[in-house]
């Protein structure tokens, strides 16, 4: 089912010898605020299904959320996932945030034996690299032009990483270790058609116009947008609004594993009883388009992204730029359904 899958995200496009080209294997570093919404952890068992499946390589992960616990949770989670050995950074910076789904606390829950809901890694969080330190690591051990970064929490690593200087691991500055290193950059992030999340009572709509990974690190959000030295491909806030994740239907799609994270989070808390904003699969879909590639995606001509202070993003066609929009259509809402049941079905 995901070499199906596969082909289908890819293409069946031959060269001129008639041959069908090999599809090329993804670099991947993962840089998620996990432990407030739940589309980080699909975005993660997706990382981690189609890396077992041969279809990605997963190079580190780093966690953007400034939070104990759910660095604790990220380290957890990694375990589970079978990834004891990929390096994980955690993040420095100030941020701002707001609760969505606080399944952060999971890192301490326990069984009714009493053993924890989760095993660590068994490395300390002490032990880890800063995030922004982790990324120069990797990208000076990387192959030129090589990485895929996958951002689907704040930007504050990236943001980081851009302003670090020469070091032990390599003697370029951050922008130029990652011209160097980096292939593209996926983000989520950003607001560019207001979109109603909710309604009151009245059925007056709630307008978003700022989305929540800009809002937590506003200032380097604006450095990783006006720096970054490659392209840029960005899954904003109303794109996801299609995919949302039903409490109950999740809980009867994975209740097949019920030790899973994505099982354990939505049985314990049920954002819709709760009266939040629910959740949508944002996160994934950038994953996906990561992974699986663009061809059945649609994506705006190139241009510019800018971060006014109050967090709001505009976009400028020009072909000087270095962003693109990712956008679905009926065709590709088809074909990411099918990937949110194979990632479903994905068991250790």
């Amino acid at each position: 089912m995901a070499a199906a899958l596969l082909l289908i995200f890819a293409g069946c496009q031959k060269s001129d010898s008639g041959q069908t080209p090999e599809k090329e294997i993804p670099n991947i570093i993962f840089d998620t605020d996990l432990g407030n919404s739940t589309d980080d952890v699909f975005a993660m068992q997706a990382l981690f299904a189609y890396r077992d499946a041969g279809y990605c390589r997963v190079k580190g992960v780093m966690q953007s959320r400034k939070m104990e616990k759910a660095k604790l949770l990220l380290d957890k989670f990694m375990h589970y996932y079978g990834a004891d050995n990929v390096p994980l950074g955690l993040v420095e910076g100030e941020q701002q945030f707001f609760e969505i789904i606080p399944y952060y606390q999971l890192a301490d829950s326990v069984k009714s034996d009493g053993k924890p809901l989760f095993e660590s890694t068994g490395i300390p969080l002490s032990d880890r690299l800063p995030a922004w330190k982790l990324y120069r690591k990797l990208l000076s051990e990387a192959e030129d032009n090589s990485i895929s970064i996958v951002c689907v929490g704040m930007f504050t690593n990236l943001g980081l990483l851009i302003g670090s200087e020469p070091d032990e691991y390599s003697p370029l500055s951050g922008k130029d270790l990652i011209r160097k290193k980096v292939k593209k950059l996926e983000l989520m992030g950003g607001c560019f058609s207001p979109v109603p999340l909710r309604y009151d009572e009245r059925g007056i709509p709630k307008m978003l116009v700022v989305e929540y990974n800009i809002l937590g690190d506003i200032p380097l959000a604006q450095k990783v947008i006006n720096d970054w030295p490659t392209e840029i491909h960005i899954l904003p806030l109303e794109e996801g609004m299609s995919f949302p994740s039903v409490h109950d239907e999740i809980l009867e799609q994975y209740a097949w594993k019920p030790d899973c994270p994505i099982y354990q989070i939505y049985r314990r808390y049920n954002e819709w009883e709760k009266g939040d904003v629910g959740q949508y699969m944002w996160d994934v879909i950038t994953m996906f388009h990561a992974i699986l590639g663009e061809e059945y995606f649609d994506c705006s001509p190139t241009g510019f992204i800018t971060v006014n202070d109050d967090g709001r993003t505009e976009f400028t066609a020009d072909p000087d730029g270095n962003a693109h929009i990712i956008s679905t259509n009926i065709t590709c809402n088809y074909f990411i359904w099918k990937a949110l049941d194979y990632i479903a079905s994905y068991a250790l």
